[in-house]
């Protein structure tokens, strides 16, 4: 059975179709697991049009666990939030998290606010954009908050060259994911974006990210990041997610009520 735990809502701006059309998605495209991980609010303003605001995280808390009731016997729905790191609002994330009884948080690492540039990773351009990527990364998998770190390959999206800083990234992120017990998450909307020619330069997921994550023996978590019910009945792309992490070698993990385990 098909397992996905990237699911957003269109209280985030940039998805489409309400919860219950997921449901009823996966449900036809044969999954038995479907978690919600709609891009958390923070306190202020930042990055609005990106996310839902702070008002709308209880009616989305609500909703998701109003669908666990309605579907409970067809599907097994879990509720988290994908997150940045911002140090000054860590506090703030962690009571969420505990008020909520949240299952899992995503690192979805797409802007810096740390030194109010408002650069968001996936236009890398620059080498110090790269590095600073990488920077924040790291520090916010060294929280123990996080349980993956979404399309760790993001970097690359709109970058034209796996250069010498790329890859340097690249290894110390496959390291650190490692050490720390932070798994990757190969990332199907990038996939089908790439297949799309949505991005301008390397896009992701990128086959020399995946083969470094190999050769450091990274485990894997593999998710679709939905933001339309459609992505979901792409039942190909997904098969051929798998195929691409069993080709690499890499120890694929699923995410269950205990925690992240290996898959069949």
């Amino acid at each position: 059975m098909r397992k996905n735990h990237h699911t957003h809502t269109p209280r985030c701006g940039h998805a489409v179709g309400e919860e219950w059309e997921y449901a009823e998605a996966a449900i036809e495209a044969g999954y038995d697991s479907l978690g919600f991980s709609d891009h958390t609010p923070w306190p202020g303003t930042i990055s609005p049009g990106m996310r839902m605001t702070m008002q709308e995280l209880p009616d989305y808390i609500s909703a998701v666990r109003n669908l666990k009731e309605r579907y409970g016997k067809k599907l097994d729905i879990s509720c988290g939030l994908e997150c940045e790191y911002y140090p000054e609002h860590m506090t703030w994330l962690k009571e969420t998290i505990e008020e909520y009884s949240l299952d899992f948080i995503i690192l979805g690492n797409h802007f810096d606010y740390v030194q109010n540039s408002n650069l968001y990773f996936g236009n890398c351009r620059t080498k110090d954009d790269i590095i600073l990527y990488l920077k924040t990364t790291i520090s916010a998998m060294t929280t123990g908050v996080y349980d993956w770190l979404a399309h760790p390959d993001l970097y690359l999206r709109d970058y034209d060259k796996f250069d010498d800083t790329c890859l340097k990234t690249a290894r110390e992120i496959c390291y650190a994911s490692r050490n720390l017990g932070v798994p990757l998450e190969y990332n199907l909307l990038g996939l089908m974006s790439s297949r799309e020619g949505r991005f301008s330069g390397l896009g992701y997921p990128y086959h020399k990210f995946w083969e470094i994550a190999a050769e450091e023996n990274c485990s894997v978590i593999m998710n679709v990041d939905a933001h339309s019910p459609k992505h979901l009945k792409d039942t190909a792309i997904y098969d051929e997610g798998i195929k691409h992490i069993e080709k690499l070698g890499l120890k694929r993990l699923i995410y269950t009520k205990e925690g992240l385990v290996e898959a069949d």
